[in-house]
């Protein structure tokens, strides 16, 4: 469960892939949401998009994802878009930073998705993610204040974000879900980066967004250790890691 209160701020953008995209390009170290308001609508980046649609997806999504918490991370992702030109390893990457901006969306995909999927469901609809809304409602510490046409709305927003991250397909059917090796360097560093402990790392939650459990978290990063990223040292019951990067940018230019 989530620590934090769930918004409804998926109704202002869901995973704005291409958006996200076209605006990392835009963005500028030290640029405040209405600079990059204003020379989004000056530059017509987002082709057809009305001023205040443009604001919205600039201050409360671009920015709340992808700049408040770090506001080098633009910066990062840039440069592992130009490395990687095929979207399937930023589209993991890009669901972890919008994952932390919405608790409710982390929490549907590790409480609801994973576990429906080993019970063998092959789709899933909005009425899932309804229910999901309606048992999270009887918890005032996750939702408060929504209306029936918020909680259908974002039922159906929780769904098209899955979409739009490929978790499911456009006919709602579930997709295989492949964790890139590159997913797994860039997410282990920057929680390291963060400040967490090697054994902070391996058990945290967003791995699960993956559906990974702290085992299959180990092996994978067994599998990576050595290819001078970084060196994992495993006894069973303490988990070492050595890291060759002093900070996230030097990562991001030297990963390949």
């Amino acid at each position: 469960m989530s620590k934090f209160k769930y918004n409804a701020e998926l109704n202002r953008g869901t995973g704005l892939i291409q958006e996200t995209l076209i605006l990392l390009n835009l963005y500028e170290p030290g640029m405040s949401k209405k600079e990059m308001t204003k020379k989004a609508i000056d530059e017509n980046v987002l082709v057809k998009v009305l001023n205040k649609r443009i604001k919205d997806i600039v201050e409360d999504a671009f920015y709340k994802r992808y700049v408040i918490d770090d506001p080098n991370v633009p910066t990062y992702l840039r440069s592992m878009v130009e490395t990687f030109p095929s979207l399937d390893v930023i589209t993991q990457i890009l669901l972890i930073y919008t994952s932390r901006a919405h608790a409710i969306l982390e929490d549907f995909i590790i409480q609801i998705y994973w576990p429906e999927i080993r019970k063998g469901r092959r789709m899933l609809d909005i009425a899932i993610a309804r229910k999901f809304i309606t048992e999270s409602i009887k918890q005032p510490d996750l939702i408060s204040g929504w209306s029936e046409s918020t909680q259908k709305r974002i039922a159906s927003y929780l769904i098209t974000t899955l979409v739009d991250f490929r978790l499911l397909d456009k006919e709602r059917n579930v997709k295989p879900v492949f964790l890139h090796d590159i997913t797994v360097n860039y997410l282990a560093h920057q929680l390291h980066f963060t400040g967490l402990s090697d054994k902070a790392i391996v058990e945290s939650e967003e791995w699960k967004l993956f559906g990974y459990s702290e085992f299959e978290t180990i092996k994978h990063l067994e599998r990576l250790s050595f290819q001078g990223h970084f060196i994992l040292q495993n006894s069973g019951e303490i988990i070492k890691i050595n890291w060759t990067y002093k900070n996230m940018q030097e990562f991001t230019h030297a990963i390949r």
